[in-house]
């Protein structure tokens, strides 16, 4: 049978068939074994073997420019200022119907300042209404029948609920303390001088606006601590806002105050008809907290503008450092025998 198979393939004709035969197999059985065939639909791209890892590149995006906005006041208070200028461009006096502007990186002016420093404001209100405590040192220089006081620089601890607040001075009148409880002491505060005359007179209750306490503050004494001052800054802000002109305002980016990021709001009235007391404002407001850490209100003064006014023409700056929140106050840290207060 063999025999029969070995002529009739290697043949005659038979023989050139039996060739290409094999030729064809041959090349099968090549393709067969050198190359790794994928099933119909597969994604050849995704399946293919890679014989390194892949390299991933992190690629820095340029980031986006911030908001331009107009510079039309004088910078009023030297602080440190960033060592390049934001764009600037003209923007309309009133401000279209979106969201106001974010001061952040930029200069703002005009109305979008007020209402920028307003929203940041309302916030450091939101905030402090939420706050148990704070203690802080507490600096106030104000201006009584027409005399600029020497700075007072004091201690100050202020719990919410009850409102109370105790200080001890550590500049000024040096040792005095006062402590505010409210519903305590017929709503009075308790006042010991400093030096010898606390030693002598011992403490002294007396109403919030008594006239010896008037005497030496613009303030009832009971008006204290950085949630009055937020919501006093928040009805100016306010009645700014309702003026059509006779006021100009910014607020600033790039400021600093106690080593803390801050903006700087400012603000200028044209005359003493817009505002009788107040010729320029500076605000320093905390970046993060939101609130009010430094003001300084000029007051008008023959022969001097908003944009030559110093300390001749200050009528109030009260600063807040140190400061720390939920403080974990106790009833003893309002209680006269805690200070040897006699």
């Amino acid at each position: 049978m063999l025999r029969s198979l070995h002529q009739y393939l290697l043949t005659g004709e038979n023989r050139r068939n039996t060739f290409a035969t094999l030729i064809v197999l041959f090349t099968f059985g090549f393709f067969h074994w050198n190359t790794d065939p994928e099933a119909c639909g597969n994604d050849p791209v995704a399946t293919t073997r890679r014989s390194t890892p892949l390299m991933y590149v992190s690629v820095d995006l340029p980031k986006p420019k911030p908001p331009a906005t107009l510079v039309n006041i004088e910078n009023s208070l030297p602080q440190n200022q960033g060592p390049a200028a934001p764009s600037v461009v003209t923007i309309p006096t009133e401000p279209a119907s979106e969201a106001t502007p974010s001061p952040e990186g930029t200069i703002l002016t005009g109305r979008w300042a007020l209402k920028a420093s307003q929203d940041r404001l309302q916030l450091g209100r939101e905030l402090l209404e939420k706050t148990p405590d704070y203690s802080a040192q507490f600096r106030r220089q104000e201006r009584v029948n027409d005399e600029l006081l020497d700075p007072e620089v004091m201690h100050l601890k202020v719990r919410h609920e009850p409102f109370s607040f105790y200080m001890k001075w550590t500049e000024g009148d040096r040792g005095r303390q006062l402590i505010f409880v409210k519903g305590q002491n017929d709503d009075k505060v308790l006042i010991q001088p400093g030096g010898v005359a606390g030693r002598l007179t011992g403490t002294i209750a007396m109403a919030a606006d008594d006239a010896r306490v008037m005497a030496v503050s613009r303030y009832p004494a009971n008006y204290a601590g950085l949630l009055e001052l937020t919501k006093k800054i928040l009805s100016y802000h306010e009645a700014n806002l309702k003026l059509a002109t006779g006021i100009t305002s910014e607020m600033r980016d790039g400021e600093s105050f106690d080593n803390r990021p801050c903006f700087l709001t400012t603000i200028v009235y044209e005359n003493p008809s817009i505002h009788p007391d107040y010729c320029k404002s500076l605000i320093l407001i905390d970046k993060e907290l939101s609130i009010p850490v430094s003001v300084r209100n000029y007051t008008w003064v023959d022969g001097q503008t908003p944009a030559t006014t110093d300390e001749e023409c200050l009528l109030e700056h009260y600063s807040f450092t140190d400061l720390q929140i939920n403080t974990q106050l106790s009833d003893n840290d309002f209680s006269k025998q805690k200070y040897k207060m006699r």
